[in-house]
């Protein structure tokens, strides 16, 4: 989904909220661009969770502040995810360890067969021509078999078995699908859990903000059903989601501290989006994700008024630069003269954007399009360290004589 440092998101247009700023004076050497925040801001702020547990908030009332209407329900069962770490061609090959001191076991899952491995790498691949599974110890280039499979590694004693440099709980199953070869990690959820905090948040950070980040990303995956060959994405695309290796003792005493604990709405687990910083202001997902009685815009602030996340010092609460005049080329406008923002949200993110430049004028429409259509040519945030070129944190933003 969105770690700390980076964010994946999907805008939708929605028209509310006008505010117009007048553009930067045609023929001036920069545009300047400001704002707040980092992420599409639907759902828990990681900087804003931080900053409420700072303050002596317990995770409850944090998951309960950004889900709006929702409650946290104790699951009692532990389901088998299936976590996608590696996609090649029919050609192509997974090298699947199990290491020093550790047995495992390859199981053909369609014959229910199975073949004892030692410590290796064992490379393993498709043959197109005979539909056929290959696997070898790439170590000392002894074949182990050809198969029908799909074929699983499973661990049957010692450490955890690894793939691309990292160590997985649970199996690794390798599939063939279409035309594409897969490599998936067969996980329980709590497991899943363990491997995604870590990569999401901190493990340095407050104790119940850890544990607001375990249930958002349980619930997130309790909500999500892809179906097909694998669940979830090892990235953004949903959670990042780094294995055993990647685990920390803060994180996975947290993450037991909640163990089965979801936010749900209506009695179901809800999809709970999450992201760097909000800048002071969540945002509605009906301008993001679509319309959700539990993902409402909230004013993230304490009782005196002051924004959560500057309490801990989010370098996000603010952020200045330039817009790079000619990074913008698919608008189609030239170099870029000027920028007026004609419609925004509630929460003061921009919906509507007019762009002007040496070749015409564009409207940019949704806050997914107005953060990824313009690029800035580096920024400098709250804490005074600097921002790569690139896309727009946030659409919370401002743009020429409206940032001073």
């Amino acid at each position: 989904m969105l770690r700390i440092w980076s964010v994946l998101l999907v805008g939708v247009f929605a028209a509310l909220g006008t505010l117009a700023l007048a553009p930067q004076a045609e023929g001036a050497g920069t545009v300047k661009v400001c704002g707040s925040g980092y992420g599409h801001g639907v759902g828990l702020s990681q900087y804003g969770s931080y900053g409420r547990a700072k303050a002596g908030q317990g995770y409850a009332r944090i998951v309960k502040s950004y889900y709006r209407n929702a409650s946290l329900k104790r699951y009692s069962n532990n389901p088998f995810e299936n976590v996608l770490l590696g996609q090649k061609s029919l050609d192509g090959s997974f090298y699947v360890t199990v290491r020093s001191g550790s047995k495992a076991r390859l199981r053909n899952l369609k014959t229910g067969g199975t073949v004892a491995l030692g410590p290796a790498t064992y490379r393993v691949r498709y043959l197109s021509g005979r539909k056929l599974y290959q696997v070898a110890n790439s170590s000392s280039g002894r074949s182990i078999g050809s198969y029908t499979g799909p074929v699983r590694f499973e661990r049957v004693s010692g450490s955890f078995l690894g793939y691309g440099g990292k160590w997985y709980r649970g199996m690794l199953l390798a599939k063939v699908s279409g035309s594409g070869f897969y490599l998936v990690n067969q996980v329980r959820l709590e497991d899943y859990v363990r491997g995604v905090v870590p990569n999401e948040m901190p493990s340095s950070w407050a104790p119940e903000a850890l544990k607001s980040q375990a249930v958002a990303a349980r619930s997130y995956a309790r909500a999500t059903t892809r179906g097909g060959v694998f669940d979830f994405y090892a990235d953004t695309r949903d959670q990042v989601y780094g294995g055993a290796s990647s685990e920390t003792r803060a994180t996975n005493r947290t993450t037991e501290a909640t163990a089965r604990i979801a936010a749900v709405y209506g009695g179901k687990a809800i999809k709970a989006f999450f992201y760097s910083s909000n800048g002071g202001y969540s945002e509605d997902s009906a301008y993001v994700f679509g319309s959700s009685p539990y993902l409402k815009a909230v004013r993230d602030v304490d009782s005196a008024g002051r924004n959560f996340e500057a309490r801990v010092g989010s370098p996000w609460t603010r952020w200045s630069g330039t817009l790079n005049l000619y990074g913008s080329s698919k608008l189609g406008v030239g170099r870029i003269r000027g920028v007026r923002v004609l419609q925004r949200s509630p929460s003061g993110r921009a919906t509507k954007v007019r762009v002007t430049g040496t070749q015409g004028a564009k409207t940019i429409y949704g806050e997914y399009n107005v953060r990824y259509d313009l690029q800035s040519n580096g920024l400098r945030r709250a804490d005074g360290s600097s921002y790569a070129a690139g896309d727009l944190p946030s659409a919370r933003v401002r743009f020429g004589s409206a940032c001073g």
